[in-house]
């Protein structure tokens, strides 16, 4: 069980490194929503627990340090597709794959859309081909995550 524990906060980790992790130009719009992929993989594998809002809402408050962003922007979409994702869990679990992996997505656009909407108030720099990179690549996260899962 501890063991258990540990990795959920390596894959935390990790996924936070990756988020401030500095791509070269080419790359520069595909950076994929580590934190939200990665929330996403511990709803779905782990067992179902209330400490993984808290969890998430820490780890977004981690990633709104480390990229800058204003207070609370990572730390509010991250509680929410937790709690989003948390609610559809059972249904997402005996779900054929292209549905789960449809809910997984929308969940993502959820939270990529709080970010966005968050961050526009703040006046934080974002477009839509920037939003629709990020969709894109955490589709093809979440694709692989499943792949994991279904192992």
């Amino acid at each position: 069980m501890q063991s258990a524990v540990a990795h959920r906060y390596y894959l935390l980790a990790a996924a936070l490194l990756l988020t401030v992790l500095p791509l070269p130009q080419a790359l520069g719009l595909w950076q994929p929503p580590w934190l939200g992929v990665a929330l996403i993989w511990l709803v779905l594998s782990g067992p179902q627990e209330r400490s993984l809002l808290i969890i998430a809402a820490a780890a977004g408050l981690v990633q709104d340090i480390l990229s800058g962003a204003p207070l609370g922007l990572h730390a509010m979409a991250a509680t929410v597709l937790a709690f989003i994702a948390a609610s559809l869990r059972k249904l997402m679990i005996s779900a054929p794959p292209w549905q789960r992996f449809a809910l997984a997505l929308a969940i993502l656009t959820a939270y990529l859309m709080i970010v966005a909407l968050i961050g526009g108030w703040f006046g934080q720099p974002g477009s839509l081909s920037g939003l629709v990179s990020s969709l894109l690549s955490g589709a093809i996260m979440i694709l692989i995550a499943f792949l994991f899962l279904e192992a």
